[in-house]
């Protein structure tokens, strides 16, 4: 019986062949004081492994990959919006809830950038984040620009007009405004903006960052 012994361990991790798990099998069942040394190893190997919980970033993005995130409901607008299939906007929706994809333009404001589909090819493509009471600043768009909001409340300081989640913003070409964040809870939305935008008179177009 001690050749049966030997393979407890690789019996313990499934890593028999057929004819020889059935032989340890057989052994077990014969045995109890075998089957009682199998439980140990099985034990001991449970112990060596230990079970690693993902980081509240990488859990939201997984959970947003399957359709489970936070932002699921705006899943087929962003696709549409950055002509990309619904797996690829879930993915992109799962930026959000990633700290390293955002990066701090202005105080207040974080971008996030990536690139769209092909009829987005030439067009600025991300999320902009706007802390509560903080305004993107004066800026005239260099093309037309499309804005989704995801979450909080902005105010379109030009037109007094309000938004909310799951409202599209439409600015074409050479429109002039600025929009405020407005409530305690911070502003997110995806941008899809055509040739940039100007700031203070000088072109602003991001380095695209996955």
């Amino acid at each position: 019986m001690s050749d049966v012994r030997d393979l407890l361990p690789l019996y313990a991790l499934g890593a028999l062949e057929a004819d020889l798990a059935q032989r340890v099998e057989r052994a077990l069942a014969s045995d109890p004081q075998l089957a009682d040394e199998l439980a140990s190893i099985e034990d001991a190997a449970l112990a060596l492994v230990a079970p690693i919980t993902p980081s509240p970033d990488v859990h939201a993005r997984l959970l947003s990959s399957i359709g489970a995130g936070p932002f699921e409901r705006f899943a087929a607008q962003m696709a549409r919006l950055y002509d990309v299939t619904t797996d690829r906007s879930r993915e992109l929706l799962g930026l959000i809830a990633r700290k390293a994809s955002w990066e701090t333009a202005l105080p207040g404001v974080h971008l996030v950038h990536f690139d769209g589909g092909p009829a987005c090819a030439a067009a600025d493509c991300g999320f902009v984040q706007l802390d509560p009471g903080t305004a993107f600043p004066q800026h005239k768009h260099l093309g037309e620009e499309v804005s989704l909001i995801l979450a909080g409340r902005v105010r379109d300081r030009t037109t007094g007009r309000v938004y909310g989640p799951g409202d599209e913003i439409v600015e074409p070409e050479d429109a002039d405004h600025d929009v405020l964040c407005e409530g305690d809870e911070a502003c997110i939305y995806a941008a899809r903006v055509m040739n940039g935008i100007s700031i203070a008179g000088a072109p602003a177009r991001p380095s695209k960052k996955k």
